[in-house]
């Protein structure tokens, strides 16, 4: 029987779905997510249009932006996360189950994307991103994350080194940051987030390439460089 990523990428969240929603609210108020909604707020307006959440779990993140006024919709490919995230339901916060390969809305209907920890949890993740550009607004932007090298997560991989499949694609934020360029965007900011023990004045001193390296989590916003049809 042939491996069907997708199907077994939903599987591995839907197992996941409890764990996930015990500790989504102190990684979206207190923990490494936390900074993210105040950052791509910086570029979006409550009367600009609806926010798309990608991969929005249980659907805490996809709120935080609904209580500021936001028109939200969290897409997760886990059944099990869409349950748990239509409890939070209200008059401009609405979820669906889909495969984020294949949006199921009207182009350009977003002028703006959460994407955290989604795009290596596909067997393209070229695809997807070719795919993102013509469901957002003219100068609509995406606030990608990725895993960095120091996140625990990175070891729902691992056993790919026995041949064996893994429902997760590692990149490494350079790896990122070069796709993302040769897909047609343009990254118009990035940052890190670091484990306990990793101080400001350290990052401060270091290079792009060395904060890079020791991120739990790296985040670009990034825009389509041209509009998709």
């Amino acid at each position: 029987m042939s491996f069907n990523w997708h199907t077994a990428c939903a599987a591995h969240w839907s197992k996941m779905s409890n764990n996930w929603q015990a500790n989504s609210k102190e990684m979206w108020d207190t923990g490494s997510r936390q900074t993210i909604i105040p950052k791509l707020t910086e570029w979006i307006t409550p009367d600009a249009g609806p926010i798309l959440d990608i991969g929005c779990g249980d659907g805490y993140g996809s709120s935080k932006l609904a209580a500021l006024g936001y028109e939200v919709v969290g897409l997760d490919i886990s059944d099990e996360m869409i349950q748990k995230a239509a409890e939070r339901t209200t008059q401009n916060l609405s979820f669906v189950c889909a495969d984020a390969r294949e949006l199921p809305f009207e182009k350009h209907s977003f002028q703006a994307m959460m994407a955290i920890n989604v795009i290596e949890w596909t067997d393209s993740p070229r695809d997807m991103l070719l795919a993102w550009k013509s469901f957002l607004k003219p100068n609509g932007i995406i606030a990608l994350g990725i895993l960095g090298p120091t996140a625990a997560p990175r070891e729902h991989g691992y056993r790919r080194l026995y041949g064996d499949d893994v429902v997760i694609n590692t990149m490494m934020p350079w790896e990122c940051s070069r796709l993302l360029e040769e897909s047609g965007y343009t990254i118009i900011h990035q940052e890190g987030v670091y484990k306990r023990g990793v101080t400001p004045d350290m990052t401060h001193a270091l290079s792009l390439e060395l904060c890079q390296s020791l991120s739990f989590l790296w985040m670009f916003y990034i825009q389509p460089s041209t509009l998709t049809e």
